[in-house]
């Protein structure tokens, strides 16, 4: 995520060069200030006029750089965080999708939020500070310089006392701040699993309980969170303490030389006002350098967030499914132990596929496998003699369509999600239609195809939402359809109705997963794959 937060250098450059010439526009100002107040001390009157013309015209030239080092900062800021995102979501959709499910999605959410949210105010907003404060320091370095060298001197030695004294003060902020991330983490994972389990919740009048939870972990986050703030204002206070001990000792030194004629009163009033320049960027970089490094633990857990364990290289583009898909003594097994062993079976390009079997014993891994989800642990998967493995994720998704028990449906047009948001001419839309057997639903919409479809499809039936799911597969040119457990939620009738659509699909491949079997309907399948004992084998009806 680093990487993707350092595209945003041109504008940081913008944001340098405007620093620079606000910078050197202030340090302008305070000579020109000074000289104005050396000469009204000498009371030439002429002269102060036109000097304090100049130095008002000065000061006015300063707003419009500052509104624009404001704006150059927004700008900064908002193509940092914006690219940061960008680069995390296309990170997460780069992973491999059993390694993405077997993960929390709240890991996710709290890291696209709390975490980002820690970066955009520790890291981009420190390395604004910090890069500004560096050039602001650099010119009042210069300006005192111009005035006395022995006076830099002295201010140099007290910023580097109090930026040591900032950087021991700032030290336990790392830990907190870690240690409150992963506090979001688990919030953020423990509201989602409340909120996906209220009915059981409310049902079961676990209210109270969820309520004492939420107040517990609540609180431990809002405790961390004010443990933070007590160190900050501790460290702001002394801070503050020793700016001001500083500019007074600096103060008594600068008069001293005034008194002894080594500088001027308008350069002891010159130094006074640069040195804090110089002392407030030293103090914040006390303060933003340990806030960017604790951030340095936080990239490396959201990089961890976005790894993939299997890294094997794809090298085969599949241009179209033209024969079969084929299991050589292909084993498959989790953690806790084998669940398909030496499985050999072949789905023929074209044929209609049943696959049945107990609950448990493999036929979700099966279509798991021919999904690419998973990888085989022994044997080989061949689709038209090319091993499965090879062949590229994107290619291979192209000719398969899935139809799950549960169908997403985007909050948009039915028309966009079932072209799921690409072009199709309006002859294939409605061939897809009346083909998913979704003719007389879309005729019966007061609005058509425009019609909205509502919070993941609250407004459309199950047996409609399983039919956009085919005519999506049906659009998209898909060779082979999966279905897994597709009529487990429908009514009897429309599931039957479904699958004959599915049935009397010509030159595409079915493989309907289920346990929802209708006998008259059996005949229709090309075989009928029995899953069962770590073996598939087939049966006919």
């Amino acid at each position: 995520m680093k990487k993707s937060i350092g595209k945003a250098w041109p504008y940081l450059i913008l944001v340098i060069i405007i620093a620079l010439a606000a910078a050197i526009l202030e340090g302008y100002l305070s000579i020109s200030m000074m000289n104005v107040i050396d000469i009204a001390a000498s009371g030439n009157k002429a002269l102060f006029k036109k000097e304090s013309i100049k130095l008002l015209l000065l000061a006015l030239s300063l707003l419009p750089v500052s509104v624009l080092l404001a704006f150059g900062k927004g700008l900064y800021k908002r193509k940092a965080i914006v690219s940061a995102k960008v680069n995390y979501v296309d990170g997460v959709f780069n992973k491999n999708i059993n390694e993405f499910q077997k993960d929390n999605n709240a890991k996710y959410i709290s890291t696209l939020t709390n975490d980002v949210n820690t970066i955009e105010t520790n890291y981009i907003n420190g390395i604004y500070e910090v890069v500004v404060g560096i050039i602001y320091f650099i010119v009042g370095i210069a300006v005192i310089f111009y005035v006395s060298p022995m006076a830099l001197a002295i201010g140099i030695i007290i910023g580097v006392i109090s930026t040591i004294i900032s950087i021991v003060l700032n030290k336990p902020m790392q830990k907190h701040q870690s240690q409150r991330s992963e506090l979001y983490e688990g919030y953020t994972t423990y509201i989602k699993e409340v909120l996906s389990a209220f009915h059981i919740i409310k049902s079961n009048n676990l209210n109270d309980k969820v309520k004492k939870d939420f107040y517990d972990r609540s609180n431990s986050i809002q405790q961390k969170g004010y443990l933070i703030d007590k160190i900050h204002t501790y460290i702001i206070s002394v801070q503050n303490f020793t700016m001001i001990i500083s500019l007074f000792g600096l103060l008594g030194i600068t008069s001293y030389m005034a008194i002894k004629g080594s500088i001027t009163l308008g350069g002891v009033i010159l130094i006074i006002n640069n040195m804090e320049k110089i002392m407030m960027p030293i103090m914040n970089l006390g303060e933003w350098l340990p806030k960017i490094l604790s951030t340095k633990k936080l990239f490396k857990k959201i990089d961890e967030t976005l790894e993939n364990q299997d890294n094997y290289e794809e090298t085969i583009d599949l241009d179209r499914f033209k024969d079969c898909i084929e299991f050589k003594d292909v084993s498959f097994g989790y953690e806790n132990g084998n669940v398909l062993n030496g499985v050999n079976i072949s789905f023929k390009k074209g044929g209609k596929y049943l696959v049945i079997g107990p609950s448990g014993g493999g036929k979700s891994t099966l279509l798991k496998l021919l999904r690419k989800y998973f990888h085989p642990d022994n044997g080989e998967i061949s689709i038209d003699g090319k091993n499965i493995r090879d062949v590229t994720k994107a290619s291979y998704f192209k000719h398969i369509s899935n139809v799950e028990q549960q169908v997403f449906l985007f909050e948009d047009t039915l028309k966009n999600n079932i072209t799921l948001y690409k072009d199709y001419t309006e002859e294939e839309i409605n061939t897809a239609i009346e083909r998913a057997g979704l003719s007389d639903f879309v005729k019966s919409l007061p609005q058509g195809l425009d019609t909205m479809i509502y919070d993941n499809g609250k407004n459309v039936s199950g047996g409609e939402k399983s039919r956009i799911a085919i005519a999506r597969g049906l659009l998209q040119k898909a060779d082979i359809i999966f279905l897994d457990e597709a009529f487990a939620s429908l009514d009897s009738e429309i599931a039957k109705e479904i699958e004959n659509t599915i049935l009397n699909l010509e030159n595409i491949t079915v493989v309907n997963v289920s346990h929802v079997i209708f006998e008259d309907s059996k005949s229709k399948y090309d075989d009928i794959y029995l899953v069962k004992d770590k073996g598939v084998n087939p049966i006919y009806s």
